[in-house]
């Protein structure tokens, strides 16, 4: 509604709409099945996250009150959207002109960055290619560099959906493994 009142071309309050559905329904597909993916090539740690959802809610449904404390899922997942973003490829547009190493890139020129190969990178993460969802515990996760860690994209253009996707995922995730008797 919003957008067909602000909007005088009908094509473009549609491209708009084909963008949020296929932003908010192809990203939060991909990551949960990465993370479903990833648990299960990984026992330990699906064993681990169920334990943590039945000691911390045991059959009450997850809420994002209730799953705000889930430490071990929340890890698991960080380390989900590292080694598999949603989106691979990020875009920006030079707003000046910049020198970067021997190279001149003009104003308005189109710059494109690979999220996948910067997650994986060795010069920024230790076992690239491993799965290590303690990578985000405690004081590690501090050590985690700026815009080395990007499935949302970094700075003032981050996704403007990522932190509702996150909770979609954590109440889905948990609701998924979560143990009933």
């Amino acid at each position: 509604t919003h957008l067909v009142e602000a909007l005088d071309d009908d094509g473009l309050v549609r491209d708009q709409m084909m963008t949020m559905l296929i932003a908010g329904h192809d990203t939060s597909t991909a990551q949960l099945a990465w993370t479903l993916y990833l648990l299960g090539a990984h026992p330990d740690w699906m064993e681990r996250v169920q334990t943590e959802i039945r000691e911390t809610l045991g059959s009450a449904l997850p809420t994002p009150e209730n799953t705000r404390s889930l430490t071990a899922l929340d890890q698991v997942m960080k380390e989900s959207l590292r080694l598999y973003p949603p989106i691979h490829v990020g875009s920006r547009l030079a707003s000046e002109d910049v020198e970067l190493m021997d190279y001149t890139i003009p104003a308005g020129t189109r710059l494109m960055y690979s999220i996948y190969l910067v997650q994986r990178h060795p010069s920024f993460w230790d076992n690239p290619d491993d799965f290590q969802p303690e990578r985000f515990a405690g004081a590690y996760q501090t050590r985690v560099r700026p815009f080395t860690y990007l499935p949302f994209g970094g700075g003032p253009r981050n996704c403007i959906g990522g932190a509702f996707a996150q909770l979609e995922a954590r109440i889905a995730l948990t609701r998924m493994l979560q143990v009933n008797d």
